[in-house]
């Protein structure tokens, strides 16, 4: 059970920051029922899915990131061919889950999937490949759970509620590139050319920088927009805690700061349409 947890990446906090994601676009549709439900559950099976494919696909990597070594552990424990085995099942599974709810379900949930296996598998393998990685990861756990699960909670199209889902992808983009700093030396051991590795750590951190000031903009215009200045400002606020996170070395302490601050800001975003 432990490889099975360290696989899918579902120790704290990173259960309850899928959960979200999962399902905090369907809070601005403010509906739930079943077919909402079974749409959250698609996209979570979606999102944890790509975690077991990316400790397969990123083994050479991870064996040399002592913050993450215990992932490689985990895929030669249980073996390289059943962890692909069960990412791909777990995949068909909220396929198939997205299927029975609505066609436009099963779109978003099919795109994050398809994303994924760009984002991880040769000869494509996005995540080596400059900006596009954390850009593509952004949209498959961010932008797409949130349009998938508001799209079935009958959400119509709100220009405040795309600015709120927008600013929120440019926030998790800033945040995939800031978790991937403390991978740099693994990374480039293996000739992963992500940011850091191209351009250096502080580089990446500044662009982290640089994407959630923009993030947060788009995140206050919207609530803004939609809610009022109030709403917006407890918003930016939630968001921005991250920014004081940015510097920080280890993928552990990411794990315990800065993952934390990111979840807080996601509840706040998915509590605030029911509140206000």
């Amino acid at each position: 059970m432990p490889a099975l947890t360290h696989l899918h990446r579902l120790e704290h906090p990173f259960g309850t920051h899928y959960a979200c994601a999962a399902a905090w676009g369907a809070c601005y549709a403010t509906r739930f029922d079943l077919a909402v439900v079974i749409a959250v559950l698609a996209n979570f099976v979606a999102i944890v899915s790509g975690n077991p494919l990316n400790a397969y696909a990123d083994v050479r990597n991870d064996i040399h990131t002592t913050d993450k070594r215990h992932l490689a552990q985990a895929v030669q424990e249980i073996g390289a061919r059943k962890v692909l085995a069960l990412a791909i099942f777990e995949m068909i599974f909220a396929l198939a889950l997205a299927v029975a709810v609505s066609w436009k379900v099963a779109a978003g949930v099919g795109l994050i999937l398809v994303l994924y296996l760009a984002y991880n598998l040769e000869p494509i393998r996005l995540k080596r490949r400059g900006y596009s990685g954390p850009v593509v990861l952004a949209i498959a756990a961010g932008l797409l759970p949130s349009i998938t699960a508001y799209s079935a909670a009958g959400g119509e199209a709100d220009p405040a509620v795309w600015l709120v889902f927008s600013g929120v992808a440019a926030l998790a983009t800033g945040r995939a590139l800031w978790w991937a700093v403390p991978d740099r030396a693994g990374d480039a051991r293996v000739g992963s050319r992500t940011p850091a590795v191209l351009y250096g750590t502080r580089h990446a951190v500044n662009a982290t920088t640089q994407l959630t000031v923009g993030g947060l903009l788009l995140v206050g215009g919207g609530l803004w927009f939609r809610f009022g200045p109030f709403w917006a400002a407890i918003g930016v606020v939630a968001c921005s805690a991250f920014l004081l996170a940015r510097d920080l070395p280890t993928a552990g302490q990411q794990l315990r700061y800065g993952m934390s601050m990111a979840v807080t800001s996601t509840i706040v975003l998915a509590a605030i349409p029911l509140l206000a």
